[in-house]
This record gives C-alpha cells, structure tokens and sequence, in this order.
C-alpha cells in the first residue's frame, strides 16, 4: 500500500494540475472570445453611428449648403445681366457668400468621407497651416465692410509638423478669424504665429465690442471647440478680454505627446 502510495500520489497530483489547468485555459478562452465579441459589437455600434450621422450631415446639412452656393450663384448672374460693378457691396457680399458655401460643402464632404471610412487618403487632404493664406484672404472680404483689417505675423521656422497639429491649429485660427469677422469692433486684427522648438503658440488679437450683444444659435461652441482641440494635443487654451483688445491665444506641443491623449 505504501508503495502503490508512493506511485499514484505524482500521478493523482500531476492529473489534478492538468485538469486545473485545462479549466484555467478553457475559461480564459472563453473570456477572450467574449471581449472579442463585446469589441465587434462595439465597432459595430460605432461604425452605424457613424453612418448615421454621415446620412444626417449629407441630406440636412449639405443640401442647404448646396442650395445656398447655386442660389448665390444665380444672383451674381443676375449681378451681371445687370451689368453691376464687380466692387459694389452686393456683389461682393455674394461672391463672399458662394465661396463660404462652396468651401462648407467641400469641409462637409471631406468630414462625411472621414465618418463613413471612404479611403485611407482622407487624412492627407485635411487643411493646415499653409492654407492661412486663403483664410485671411476670407476673412479680408468678410470684414472689410465692417472695417476690419487683418494682419499676420509668422516667426520662427515651421519645420515639420504632425497632421493633427495642423489640422487643430488650422481649425483655431479659422475659427477665430470668423469670430473676429462676427463680433470685432473696427479696427486691425492682428494674427501672430510663433513656431517655436517645441511648441507652436496662436495668438489672434481684435478690437473688443463691449456688450453682450444678440444671442445666436450656437454661441460660445466655437471657443469650446478650440479648447478641446487644444487639450486633446496637451496645449494650453484662453480667449477673453484684455483691456480694450480681445485675444485669443493657444499654445500647441510640436511633441508627439498629445497624440497620446
């Protein structure tokens, strides 16, 4: 007995540990295959989501877009029939309009490619800093009725920055261009970009209108949205008064430590 003892303890213990371990690899098995499935249910929520909201943005938004740019473009033919001068307020507040529609219906294209996964060239096309030209020459043609005047200043040398760097610093001094063409008092806005070893600082200075003037739909998104934008990448984010000018001013790492976020 103690013989057959000293032959069947091993071999009882090595059964039981392979039985254990074979429990152990079943459940973890079963375990990975529910996360996978959880996941493919995620992305599947995510991706029809996503299509959603692409089918929303297509037949609701850019339609109007598209209405308002054929619209805008019948009546610079009407314009012209009528032999208006090219630099009269009402031609060139259309022309403004046609090409802020034109280039929101491109943006809303290129945003409903991005949800819906169209192609992996999507990215490539996203703007950036080298189109600050066109954005100024925009804003010149919205504000000058309102006798604004733009002014840029870059220093430093721009070197060779990240796609979301672009993009996120693109999209502030866009959306702080418009801010400016909407609720600027007359006078010089000053845009100053500043690339500097590690960080690339945004500063736009304007007139400030005292007052709270008329609400719009929307108000205040635009200076959340570059906030997030700014912190999404770790930067730093603030817009508000100063003393007579109000300033918009925006610090972005050039480090690849915001993509992390």
């Amino acid at each position: 007995m103690f013989c057959g003892l000293v032959f069947l303890a091993p071999v009882w213990t090595a059964d039981l540990l392979r039985r254990h371990r074979d429990r152990a690899e079943a459940a973890w098995l079963r375990a990975e295959q529910t996360a996978l499935l959880a996941e493919l249910d995620r992305r599947g929520a995510v991706a029809a989501e996503r299509a959603r909201m692409a089918r929303e943005l297509h037949d609701v938004i850019a339609n109007h877009l598209s209405a308002i740019a054929i619209h805008a473009t019948g009546a610079q033919a009407v314009a012209r029939r009528q032999r208006r001068a090219a630099d009269e307020p009402l031609v060139q507040a259309l022309a403004v309009i046609r090409e802020n529609s034109v280039q929101g219906l491109a943006e809303m294209r290129r945003m409903i490619g991005l949800l819906r996964g169209s192609g992996p060239e999507e990215p490539s096309v996203a703007p950036g800093l080298a189109a600050v030209d066109v954005l100024l020459e925009q804003a010149r043609a919205a504000g000058r009725a309102a006798g604004l005047r733009f002014e840029v200043r870059e220093l430093g040398e721009r070197g060779e920055l990240s796609a979301p760097l672009e993009l996120a610093a693109y999209r502030i001094v866009q959306e702080s261009l418009t801010n400016a063409v909407k609720h600027a008092a007359p006078g010089p806005v000053r845009l100053e970009i500043r690339y500097g070893e590690r960080e690339l600082a945004i500063s736009v200075e304007s007139a400030y209108r005292a007052g709270a003037g008329r609400p719009v739909p929307g108000a205040r998104a635009g200076l959340v949205g570059m906030g997030e934008r700014a912190q999404l990448l770790g930067g730093r984010f603030a817009a508000g008064p100063e003393g007579e000018r109000w300033a918009v001013r925006a610090v972005l790492p050039r480090t690849a430590g915001g993509e992390r976020a």
